[in-house]
């Protein structure tokens, strides 16, 4: 008996959870479909709080709201309406829309100092592991061949308009 009133407590208690956790989903999801339904002539007071305190409205934009420069891949992924594009639908784009789309380059969170930092590591590691190999290799065990009389080619049939292999010029031992 203990245990069926237990089960009903948790499972109603699960219940409310989900349900004001659906609710805040909807309030989010409602608040952000509201800000996105703006249309392209916007009130003056919604353009005033888009802008940065101490900044002006740019007269080229004619009304339209100046959002934040945000790339769109810094979103949440999921809960958006077109969830490819992260968008909701009838969401106001930015003026620079191309630049900060899905598809514009990767923002990358590691910062250039850092990059930077772990390419030279990489690299050093690299010609290290080389200049040991380089180290490490025995020498040849025997010595390169060398013929006298510039590399004997008179003796193998060649002339003196033969261009000769070793470019090295021996004397005549006599």
């Amino acid at each position: 008996m203990l245990s069926r009133v237990a089960t009903q407590t948790a499972r109603a208690s699960t219940r409310t959870i989900r349900a004001n956790q659906f609710q805040a989903s909807r309030t989010l999801i409602a608040t952000s479909r509201r800000w996105a339904e703006v249309t392209a002539t916007q009130p003056q007071d919604l353009v005033e709080r888009s802008l940065k305190p101490g900044t002006e409205a740019d007269p080229q934009l004619n009304g339209y709201p100046e959002l934040p420069y945000v790339s769109i891949q810094k979103r949440v992924p999921k809960g958006w309406w077109d969830q490819q594009e992260r968008k909701n639908f009838n969401e106001t784009l930015h003026e620079q829309e191309d630049a900060l789309s899905m598809w514009s380059p990767d923002v990358h969170a590691t910062p250039a100092g850092w990059a930077l930092t772990q390419m030279i590591l990489a690299f050093s590691a690299i010609a290290g592991f080389g200049y040991f190999i380089y180290v490490s290799l025995p020498e040849r065990p025997v010595a390169k061949r060398s013929y006298p009389y510039g590399g004997l080619s008179q003796e193998l049939g060649g002339s003196d308009q033969t261009p000769k292999a070793n470019p090295e010029v021996y004397e005549d031992e006599e």
